[in-house]
């Protein structure tokens, strides 16, 4: 496995501002999209990863917090799942990288 980073892994991670947060209890929420009326589902940890979407946080710091949270995060498949989760989430609009940090 690869250890150079792509300027992706580098890049900080922030939220659409125009999309909405509704917890529903601690064990999750819902997110809502009003560009493209997506709602997308959140479980306890896609919750604390949207959280961290804040434009402090690269993939690796994520990772890095999400371990330090969850006990039972694998270290050999969280950087695979967490990026495959923001991969995702950027897709449908629910996050962003900002574009000065693509260059």
């Amino acid at each position: 496995m690869s250890t150079k980073k792509t300027a992706v892994e580098f890049s900080k991670y922030i939220r659409n501002p125009d999309v909405v947060l509704r917890e529903e209890d601690p064990e999750g929420a819902l997110l809502f999209n009003p560009d493209t009326n997506q709602i997308k589902v959140l479980n306890v940890t896609g919750l604390f990863l949207w959280k961290l979407c804040d434009g402090s946080h690269d993939l690796s710091a994520m990772v890095k917090e999400l371990r330090e949270s969850f006990e039972s995060v694998p270290e050999d498949k969280a950087i695979n799942q967490v990026k495959k989760y923001l991969d995702e989430l950027a897709a449908s609009g629910f996050i962003g990288i900002p574009e000065d940090k693509l260059k």
